[in-house]
């Protein structure tokens, strides 16, 4: 599709705008899929941007009836972003595109992970971090509406289609200085009043189920002045009054940690927004809480996975211990701020015992608000490479069966349990889930805003009638 130039009122040839869309690929039958909007985009659209000016191009991003939104926006180009679990949709929307001749860039945690799974209806997939790799991609398609095989080879960070198959590029460093980078374009999106801020990228630790220390590479920081002058944004830009920091782990650097709260406070934002963010529960101390305290975090997320020792030195590594995870939640409390934490059940060599050690964990502990999910292999992870030794999943799945509703539909669902078998750990999950949601009633009911329990009704059958349609 070449691109073309309309004639100004002048005279002149002006060059029209290039219309590029941005695809999220969520399922929408999943809420919290839907909740915020995808930052990453944001930094990619803000980086575009930067790099040719703000009058260079008309971004649109969309999440759902994709093949309607092309028909009507006719973009030169699409990227798409997609996790695992969505990728089936990924590859459905990039034919879509492909038969209308536009040209297809995938990116996000899947691709990265396996690059050789890139569909033939995408033209490149961007390995690991995008915002340089995108600028140089733009760079070559700007200049002849295509992607030259020769200025392709030359991009590091890619995998594309040649005449003699996939090729893959060399690998991109991740990007040094973080703050070299614009904010994210929060004005393409619609915001609400909870919101989130990414303040590093990547982890420390090295848990057997989570890729995202694989993808990020090196732990690296936004400085507390980026951070701040973001908070600011979204306090008197956007009128939000909760902000949620989606980091890893946003307190792995302490003297970072407080150069924040200190310009917090300086700048009265500890007054204006409400915050909350995850923490390991080994780096919980007085000291981390109290600052926390201090710039006004009213709950911590942790992934405390287990209450079985064994089992949580499988999924965590030999630097956490259940002993830990008490004494977090023990800290928390007594500061005032709530403890909420996800618990991983299903893992190879989990009896039930050692299940049940987490059941009851979670009920001698006061945690605020819990999620309990079944372990699932995910490319890019140690899980999934002792899934593949068992040939549990392989490089061209149906992606689908990594997103599974395991209260409604559990079928296809891939069991990595040597000692349980599937409908074992259906009940057990259950058993959570049910425990779950008597704590989270009884803590509505013993609100002072139980008037807010007809709303939640009312969301639930909004959301059922949502997946229905869905369905259809």
């Amino acid at each position: 599709m070449a691109l073309q130039f309309a004639p100004s009122r002048g005279g002149k040839e002006k060059r029209m705008k290039t219309r590029v869309m941005f695809v999220n690929a969520i399922n929408p039958m999943v809420e919290v899929e839907r909740r915020y909007p995808n930052l990453g985009l944001g930094y990619i659209i803000s980086t575009l941007r930067e790099h040719f000016g703000h009058q260079r191009f008309d971004f649109k991003v969309v999440d759902r009836n994709v093949t309607r939104e092309i028909e009507r926006f006719q973009p030169h180009i699409i990227g798409i972003s997609s996790v695992t679990q969505n990728y089936n949709l990924a590859k459905r929307y990039a034919q879509v595109a492909k038969s209308q001749k536009i040209p297809v860039i995938i990116g996000g945690v899947h691709i990265s992970a396996l690059p050789n799974s890139l569909s033939p209806d995408m033209d490149i997939g961007c390995i690991g971090e995008a915002e340089e790799t995108v600028v140089e991609l733009f760079e070559a398609f700007l200049d002849r509406s295509s992607f030259p095989k020769e200025r392709l080879n030359k991009i590091k960070g890619i995998a594309f289609w040649t005449n003699g198959g996939l090729h893959i590029t060399e690998s991109r460093e991740p990007i040094k200085d973080l703050d070299s980078l614009p904010l994210p374009a929060r004005d393409i999106f619609k915001i609400e009043r909870h919101s989130y801020i990414f303040s590093s990228r990547g982890c420390p630790f090295r848990c057997t189920f989570c890729a995202s220390s694989r993808f990020w590479g090196k732990v690296r920081f936004f400085s507390a002045e980026y951070v701040v002058r973001e908070i600011e944004e979204l306090a008197n830009k956007y009128h939000v009054k909760m902000i949620s920091f989606f980091d890893d782990l946003f307190v792995a650097n302490k003297s970072r940690l407080k150069e924040i709260v200190n310009l917090m406070k300086r700048e009265g934002l500890d007054r204006k927004v409400k915050l909350t963010c995850s923490c390991t529960a080994n780096r919980i101390d007085d000291e981390i809480v109290m600052l926390l305290k201090e710039m006004n975090v009213c709950s911590v997320g942790m992934g405390l996975e287990s209450g079985c020792e064994r089992t949580l030195k499988f999924l965590k590594g030999d630097n956490f211990s259940v002993e830990d995870n008490v004494r977090a939640v023990k800290t928390l409390e007594k500061y005032g701020i709530r403890a909420n934490a996800s618990f991983v059940i299903g893992s190879p060599l989990e009896t039930k015992e050692e299940v049940m050690e987490t059941y009851r964990f979670i009920q001698e502990n006061l945690l605020t608000l819990v999620d309990v999910y079944v372990l699932t292999p995910f490319p890019g992870t140690p899980i999934w490479d002792y899934a593949m030794r068992r040939r549990l999943v392989s490089n061209d799945m149906d992606w689908d069966r990594l997103n599974v509703n395991f209260e409604s539909n559990y079928e296809n669902a891939i069991i990595l349990s040597e000692k349980l078998d599937k409908d074992e750990i259906i009940k057990l999950y259950w058993k959570f889930r049910k425990q779950r949601l008597y704590r989270n009633l009884k803590k509505i009911w013993r609100s002072p805003f139980v008037i807010d329990v007809p709303k939640i009704a009312f969301r639930m059958f909004v959301e059922k009638l949502r997946r229905r349609q869905w369905k259809q």
